[in-house]
């Protein structure tokens, strides 16, 4: 326990230093129930429908349930050399990337099935969208926006604060003109202008990543989605058995 406690302590710390500001502040609104065994990769809601991808090679699934109950209502499992990451719903298609495997599946949203595959270089942590383009994340400062009928580069940002750029950028959220963003192995939610790349807000979810933690460290904060009728956020972590629903000011 000392060892997740020091990892999460840390990265929150030097994040902390590295925003040089108090943290923004989030309300509450609503705890509901998560499925534990999901290793929570990305998090994504239409209307009363949640969609989860869950990571981990031998176990990488996507499912789909609604809001107000945790069940399953379709899953589907991904080849077990596939490392499951980020998704996002745009144009009646789920697009999912994968860690390792320069492979995005794109997901027929009624059943789950595997429309089709492309390609990129490189590591995918995050996806969101704005509603035209495909918006990802590799671990890195940089931020893609990509064309979702090729998964093409048509331009990027660095993530930066106070002139220092900031790291291990994670699953995404685009809503409300901003793209937010997890920062892995922190507590922390970030809000990023996606034209400048700057920060314009900082979270920080200390109290739930210590109620959730564990002796092996793998219960780390991930997963944002955004609510549109409540607007407010549901977060969760990676084998959470929470999630919460969040207003962020």
């Amino acid at each position: 326990m000392r060892i997740f406690y020091c990892l999460v302590f840390c990265a929150a710390f030097s994040a902390k230093a590295l925003f040089a500001s108090d943290s923004a502040q989030f309300t509450i609104l609503e705890t509901l129930n998560h499925d534990s065994s999901y290793f929570t990769q990305g998090l994504e809601l239409s209307g009363d429908v949640m969609f989860e991808s869950s990571g981990l090679y031998g176990q990488s699934r996507v499912r789909k349930y609604l809001t107000g109950n945790d069940s399953a209502l379709v899953e589907s499992s991904l080849p077990e050399q596939y490392f499951a990451e980020g998704l996002t719903l745009l144009n009646d298609e789920l697009f999912v990337l994968t860690w390792k495997e320069k492979t995005v599946f794109v997901y027929n949203t009624d059943d789950l099935t595997v429309k089709r595959k492309m390609n990129y270089e490189g590591e995918g942590w995050g996806l969101a969208n704005n509603g035209t383009q495909l918006i990802m994340s590799n671990g890195s400062d940089t931020i893609t926006f990509r064309d979702p009928s090729t998964f093409e580069i048509e331009n990027e940002i660095r993530v930066s604060s106070q002139q220092h750029s900031v790291q291990r950028i994670n699953e995404l959220e685009y809503a409300k003109g901003y793209i937010w963003a997890n920062i892995w192995f922190s507590s922390l939610i970030i809000k990023i202008n996606p034209i400048t790349g700057n920060l314009a807000g900082v979270y920080d979810l200390a109290d739930l990543v210590i109620e959730h933690a564990s002796d092996d460290g793998r219960q780390v904060l991930n997963g944002i989605a955004y609510d549109v009728r409540e607007d407010a956020f549901w977060v969760t972590g990676k084998l959470w058995p929470k999630r919460y629903l969040m207003k962020f000011r």
